[in-house]
């Protein structure tokens, strides 16, 4: 083995602090050259995996400085030309594509023309004119939804019609979303390649970004162009729709963003999810839990038809990504005119990009958290003071006493629920949570395990699913933790096989089961069923009988012949010839006294056994 270079963690260190052009290539060679010391070469893949997450962290605020950028510069234009190109350019460097461009539908001629171009080469592309509902951007207007193809020369979804154009300007890959207004299509605004490649669904999300803000920069344009005599009403919407793109551009909330608009139209306002869970409110003395009354009609009214409502109780107007409802937005007032109109719609707009932005970076601190979770409840030994440093870098130290929770849903569809509900809970507290083995698993600091799960139960509960909750600890260390762990896995398991699925409970509370059935005492219950039932046992498996459950329908039964064979749906002279066997196997006595106890114990552990046994316990 070479002698290990003890600068090598301190030069990973450097590149990470420096600039970032190069950092890959660098820490390539810095790990070929400490290829024979492992604690250098996991120094080196931790800087890897910490650039590889600036670098994503880098190209995210990227996009979102581009999307405020274009936000700021097109509601700052008032020539069409200007802001139509604006646009494409923008697409071309934003999805680092060969190509953009933007075709408007002409009402008049009743066909579609491309408007404005960036990267196209070839003077018949853009002078193209295509009849209605022709070609890609034709099955874009008509389905109003984006589409994709890594090969359009070879993508047979949509009919063929200018294919000579297209391939005499070379385009492969293509992207195109639909430009709305007013809930009306208006043109496509395309993306493409010369090359094949797939577009990411984040790609996609930012092109709808963009065609949304075309929408209002041409409905603004137009407007410039054709009724200056509203030349004022436009200019305020524009320094509104400005403010609001500076309020969410310079880090503002949700909250900040429901200020400016209330301050905007004079009205209460309130952002609420599709349930009419109030998310954010300003202009009024309290904020409210929740939309109701006539506000609440116009709110479903505005999520169903994905269209402002105006109505006597006030107005509301969808909050949307593409065609997904993510929250709503309404106000107080029922008397809009147009440029209040357009105040709140592009207010709307707004709040849809801060949400995704903030969907995008929990979503990303997610998958980070539950890569953690997954390497620290792993069965295989892990590297405990990496994993202590990759926790500090979330802001969680694992010396400190964590109660573990578990949770599993009575029904699997409401895992993902059950996962959202219990996640945010534990992050509240200061800890981790998230999916493990289709459970929830939680790492709650400073908590009481019977607290801990029934408070975990309520807020499960309150999100609409049930679930089997337990709770142990507290546990300080990677190895600890992961010993509460299976503790708290095994005693789910235990309250299932009782029959106590969506109940809460810590190992303390399943008496003598939680006991026997603790991290020494499986072997010494197997043993205890051998020897109680094995003749029974192994004439069950022997014959395909189910004389074990014959015995434990008896004994549920208090040992009444007429229950037991109505609980087993049987005659009650197949019940004594069954018991008739049992007595041949076991002996007259099984029935009654020690051994009628010592029988039923061995039973109850055995179902819980096998239960453990098939959960891969």
């Amino acid at each position: 083995m070479s002698t290990a270079d003890p600068d090598v963690a301190l030069r990973a260190l450097r590149l990470l602090a420096g600039p970032d052009a190069g950092v890959p290539d660098t820490l390539a060679g810095l790990a070929a050259h400490a290829a024979d010391d492992p604690r250098a070469t996991e120094s080196i893949e931790l800087a890897r995996a910490v650039a590889e997450r600036l670098a994503e962290r880098d190209r995210r605020e990227r996009e979102l400085t581009a999307l405020y950028e274009t936000a700021g510069d097109l509601s700052s234009r008032h020539d069409l030309e200007e802001v139509l190109q604006a646009i494409v350019t923008r697409a071309r460097g934003l999805l680092g594509t060969e190509a953009a461009y933007l075709m408007l539908i002409d009402r008049q001629r009743g066909d579609t023309y491309v408007r404005v171009t960036d990267g196209i080469r070839t003077d018949a592309f853009k002078a193209a004119r295509l009849d209605m509902g022709a070609g890609l951007g034709g099955l874009v207007a008509q389905t109003r939804r984006p589409y994709a193809t890594p090969d359009y020369p070879g993508d047979r979804r949509f009919k063929h019609t200018v294919d000579a154009i297209v391939n005499a300007e070379g385009l492969i890959a293509v992207l195109g979303v639909p430009v709305l207004l007013r809930e009306e299509v208006i043109g496509v605004l395309f993306a493409a390649n010369r090359r094949q490649r797939p577009f990411a669904d984040s790609e996609v999300a930012l092109l709808i970004s963009l065609a949304t803000h075309a929408a209002i920069a041409i409905e603004t344009a137009s407007l410039f162009a054709d009724v200056r005599a509203h030349s004022d009403l436009v200019e305020r919407a524009g320094s509104v729709h400005e403010r609001l793109t500076a309020v969410a551009a310079g880090g503002g909330r949700l909250p900040d963003l429901a200020a400016a608009v209330a301050e905007a139209l004079d009205s209460a306002v309130v952002v609420a999810d599709p349930a009419l869970r109030a998310l954010a409110a300003a202009g009024t003395s309290e904020e409210p839990a929740a939309i109701t009354g006539g506000l609440a009609t116009a709110c479903r009214a505005a999520l169903t038809t994905q269209a402002t409502v105006i109505t006597a109780d006030g107005c509301a107007t969808p909050v949307t990504a593409g065609t997904q409802p993510l929250a709503v937005l309404a106000a107080r007032r029922g008397d809009l005119d147009n440029a209040d109109q357009r105040t709140f719609e592009r207010a709307a707009l707004v709040v849809a990009i801060l949400l995704l932005t903030q969907r995008q970076l929990a979503e990303a601190e997610q998958r980070v958290r539950g890569d953690l979770l997954t390497d620290l409840l792993a069965d295989t030994q892990p590297d405990s003071d990496g994993l202590r440093r990759r926790a500090r870098l979330l802001g969680i130290d694992l010396d400190t006493p964590h109660v573990v929770v578990v949770a599993e849903p009575v029904s699997g569809k409401d895992l993902r629920l059950a996962v959202s509900a219990l996640t945010g809970w534990a992050g509240e507290r200061g800890g981790l949570g998230g999916e493990h083995g289709r459970t929830v698993v939680l790492l709650v600091p400073a908590a009481d395990p019977q607290s801990a799960a029934e408070h975990g139960g309520d807020r499960a509960r309150c999100a609409g699913c049930a679930v089997t909750v337990t709770a142990t600890g507290p546990a300080a260390g990677p190895a600890p933790i992961r010993d509460a762990h299976r503790e708290a896995r095994q005693c789910v398991d235990v309250l299932t096989a009782l029959g106590r699925t969506g109940s809460v409970a810590t190992p303390q509370d399943l008496g003598v089961f939680g006991i026997l059935f603790g991290p020494s005492g499986r072997d010494r219950i197997q043993r205890f069923i051998t020897a109680t039932l094995a003749p029974v046992l192994e004439h069950d498996a022997r014959r395909g009988t189910d004389l074990l459950g014959t015995m434990e329908a008896y004994f549920d039964a208090d040992t009444s012949h007429a229950r037991a064979a109505a609980a087993l749906f049987i005659h009650p002279n197949t019940l004594y010839q069954r018991i008739e066997r049992i007595n041949g196997l076991l002996g007259d006595g099984w029935r009654s006294g020690d051994q009628a106890l010592q029988n039923q114990l061995a039973i109850k552990l055995h179902r819980i056994d096998v239960h453990l046994d098939r959960a891969g316990r």
